[in-house]
């Protein structure tokens, strides 16, 4: 037992239940105890491993698509760029070095940042770069009142979420409880006033929708955070210009259980290994998009990552590395690119949306260029 786990057991005993909600923000984000005070959970000594861990051309590929919003829009000499959940820094690091591959001056970076292990290994591998000003935050509350160019890759699948389910007519929420055999998921009743609008407008909309057969009991996740932070970039993005660009595995609704755990690269039950293994959840999407347009942002339809890498140029930069390369770095290169583009691997379940100001777009999209990234298509 775990002075987490004992933590934890101490709410359960006080309150009969702690909600799936709670006990995730607790795992991750306890001050002292929780996952993200570890000194190491990202790459192949910690838990997990992220795109730009994977392969430098995802961190190049994806500031170049960030500099091309800063041309587009003439930004130049007033933008600030941020990463929300910069990892060990490793994206950044390759975005800039892309970034002074251009005729732009490289802007100011803010990295929002929870976790002072991260924060240090961020520090770190950005230590050699002297011709921009870095600052670190906690909070998307603290950055500047400008244009932001915003790269969140693998940020909303880490914000705790609460899940409800709709069983006839009775709304439950999903909580975990102590019994005999120790801590166990479970189903509590609770009123209906207690369930968010988003929640109770998304399950309306599903019913209506006859393309949709709702399963029953119907799960929903949520992620409470989400939306102020959302609204706290968007309302800058509308402002002072600017654009985000989101990668994450997830989807464009949020029915199903989607939650996770990885220890030491494998899948784990939730309930095991409280505080050293990484807990996720899918990102709804169409959360992001739904306050990201009440804000008055237009969002592109949702792509896949595999689709969006090669449609910005993945495989030609593949093969320009590979051109001077020898036998053993291009098998390596090649497989990074199968590892992000293949839809078995990471380019299926990971997904992409762009965020730009309303003004930026044409409403009507008629013989409208997409964004770079994007062809034509509906929402996935």
């Amino acid at each position: 037992m775990t002075a987490l786990r004992d933590y934890i057991d101490e709410i359960i005993s006080a309150d009969g239940f702690i909600s799936l909600h709670d006990y995730m923000d607790i795992a991750l984000y306890h001050p002292t105890l929780g996952y993200y005070r570890r000194d190491q959970v990202i790459g192949a000594d910690g838990d997990f491993i992220t795109a730009p861990e994977i392969s430098q051309m995802f961190g190049e590929l994806t500031g170049l698509w960030l500099a091309h919003q800063c041309q587009s829009q003439h930004l130049e000499s007033k933008t600030a760029l941020v990463e929300l959940g910069p990892g060990r820094g490793t994206l950044m690091a390759d975005l800039l070095r892309a970034w002074r591959q251009t005729s732009l001056a490289v802007p100011p970076v803010h990295m929002i940042e929870t976790s002072p292990a991260l924060t240090h290994a961020q520090q770190d591998a950005l230590s050699h770069i002297s011709d921009t000003d870095i600052q670190w935050h906690q909070s998307v509350d603290a950055l500047p009142d400008q244009p932001l160019l915003i790269i969140a890759n693998e940020f909303f699948d880490a914000l705790p979420v609460r899940q409800f389910r709709l069983s006839d007519s009775d709304w439950q929420e999903q909580v975990i409880t102590s019994g005999a055999d120790g801590w166990q998921l479970g189903w509590m009743a609770i009123a209906s006033d207690i369930v968010p609008d988003t929640v109770k407008t998304a399950v309306t909309s599903a019913d209506q929708d006859m393309a949709i057969k709702r399963p029953d009991p119907l799960v929903i996740s949520t992620a409470p955070a989400l939306p102020a932070i959302m609204a706290s970039l968007s309302r800058r993005i509308k402002a002072y210009g600017g654009a985000m660009l989101i990668i994450d595995y997830g989807k464009a609704d949020g029915f199903g259980d989607s939650i996770q755990a990885v220890y030491q690269h494998q899948p784990v039950d939730i309930l095991e290994h409280t505080g050293q293994a990484d807990l996720t959840a899918w990102v709804d999407f169409s959360q992001i998009k739904a306050v990201a347009m009440a804000h008055g942002l237009a969002a592109t339809p949702l792509q896949t990552q595999g689709q969006f890498l090669t449609l910005i140029g993945i495989r030609e930069r593949t093969e320009q590395l590979a051109e001077q390369a020898d036998p053993e770095l291009r098998r390596r290169l090649l497989s990074e690119l199968d590892r992000l583009v293949n839809p078995a691997q990471m380019g299926q379940a990971f997904k992409v949306m762009a965020l730009i100001p309303q003004h930026n777009a044409n409403p009507d999209h008629v013989n409208a260029a997409p964004l770079p990234g994007w062809q034509a298509q509906p929402d996935t």
